[in-house]
């Protein structure tokens, strides 16, 4: 009966693929193919900074860059599951026992923009599948995006742009999509650190 509906579906309301424009199933967003290449992470990278240890599951380009801008830019929320089994397969890699979850919130902007907290609503997923409590424990202070900054206004840019909205405690897994200069991570883990969290480990999706 499903098949049936979905063939019907299919031919009244034809679907396709977000990333490659192939044809797919009514209720699929991308297709096979691209899911297949996406999950083939993650990558053997870790960046050690002053406040954290950073692990990716892949490089910011090709589809995985296609997928984030997507999810975050053209209002295709249904990727967030695809992303939020990178952010899993990358921490099973690196496990690193945690005590609590958090990640690295939406400008107010943004917000008002997409409707949701991109990173907020993966980390629940994420929360949720490996049974690690999911806590927001930052805030964005930030009216604007860091879209169209260089690499120096990013820095710039983040020096107050978070505050704390717990109190962090333990081992903490901090998450974000891309990182870029590293700015906003560091900022995010500073933050943390200073408020009493035991050490901040952190997960990226992506490393630009």
């Amino acid at each position: 009966m499903r098949k049936s509906l979905e063939l019907l579906l299919g031919t009244i309301f034809p679907n396709s693929c977000v990333l490659c424009g192939r044809a797919i199933a009514p209720f699929s967003v991308i297709c096979d193919e691209c899911e297949h290449e996406l999950l083939q992470g993650p990558i053997p990278l870790v960046e050690k900074t002053k406040w954290c240890e950073v692990h990716f599951y892949g490089r910011y380009d090709s589809k995985l860059r296609k997928a984030i801008l997507a999810y975050k830019n053209e209002g295709h929320w249904r990727l967030r599951r695809i992303l939020a089994k990178m952010l899993i397969a990358t921490m099973e890699r690196y496990k690193i026992p945690c005590d609590r979850l958090t990640w690295v919130p939406s400008s107010f902007r943004a917000l008002e923009e997409r409707g949701y907290d991109t990173m907020g609503t993966i980390a629940k997923i994420v929360g949720r599948s490996i049974h690690l409590e999911c806590a927001s424990l930052i805030e964005s202070t930030a009216s604007s995006t860091k879209r169209g900054l260089t690499r120096q206004q990013r820095k710039e840019s983040v020096r107050g742009a978070f505050r704390l909205k717990g109190k962090p405690e333990g081992v903490i897994a901090l998450i974000d999509d891309v990182y870029t200069t590293g700015a906003t991570m560091n900022e995010c883990a500073r933050l943390l650190l200073e408020a009493g969290a035991q050490k901040i480990v952190a997960y990226c999706i992506a490393r630009a």
